[in-house]
């Protein structure tokens, strides 16, 4: 049963990638580096998904700092860059990659996360090879929740918006897919804040990567249903 999109984009912190505690890790030894109190990663964990000076503003907003985030960026990238491996693929993650890439589906990578750090972390999570398409952060003048970036890996990809999937954890995957005009799946297990998966408009909610395999056989029972 063939995949019934030909381009997934993924997102990558907490849809391809558990980075939570690798990234409370480099919060937190910013936070010491200024002499103010550090988080737990539960805390922290709630404030991913919108880039690297969001999550620190909120950090040093919540530490009741008034350090200008100019000052704090160049250190906090590199505590970032200290942890950006440390971050294990989810359950069946690099099996579902494969199984989708050996169909022909092709794959891309739209994160928050700046660019610099994604080619490094999918690499050592055997997942680099899989994937046609990388936008970060800073790839693009315009970033999730915006749907630049969705379009823009769409055209790269030569596959149309109607045959372009989303996949990802959090409020900004929905808002850059609707921006978009794009399906989208979300994760149950991710970093979704105060989202409500199941009122998203999502066309799946799946609990493990490889489910996502298991589109192929809805799209099918649905042609079967409509055709009787």
């Amino acid at each position: 049963m063939a995949f019934p999109y030909s381009l997934v984009i993924f997102d990558l912190d907490g849809t391809l990638v558990d980075s939570a505690a690798a990234i409370a890790d480099a919060v937190n030894r910013t936070l010491r580096d200024w002499k103010l109190p550090t988080y737990d990663t539960a805390e922290i964990t709630g404030w991913i998904g919108e880039g690297s000076r969001k999550l620190i503003t909120s950090a040093f907003q919540h530490a009741d700092s008034d350090a200008n985030i100019d000052d704090v960026m160049p250190g906090f990238l590199e505590h970032y860059a200290e942890t950006a491996l440390d971050g294990p693929a989810y359950d069946g993650v690099v099996e579902t990659l494969a199984s989708l890439h050996g169909q022909g589906v092709k794959l891309a990578v739209c994160t928050n996360k700046n660019e610099e750090f994604v080619r490094p972390l999918l690499e050592v999570r055997g997942m680099l090879r899989y994937f046609d398409g990388i936008v970060g952060a800073n790839t693009l003048p315009e970033r999730k929740p915006s749907g630049v970036p969705l379009r823009y890996l769409s055209t790269q990809a030569r596959v149309d918006i109607g045959q372009t999937l989303v996949v990802g954890d959090s409020e900004s995957d929905v808002l850059a897919a609707r921006d978009a005009g794009m399906d989208f799946v979300l994760v149950s297990y991710g970093y979704r804040k105060s989202l409500d998966l199941r009122t998203a408009g999502a066309i799946a909610v799946i609990d493990r990567m490889p489910d996502l395999l298991l589109l192929a056989q809805r799209d099918r029972a649905r042609g079967v249903s409509s055709s009787s």
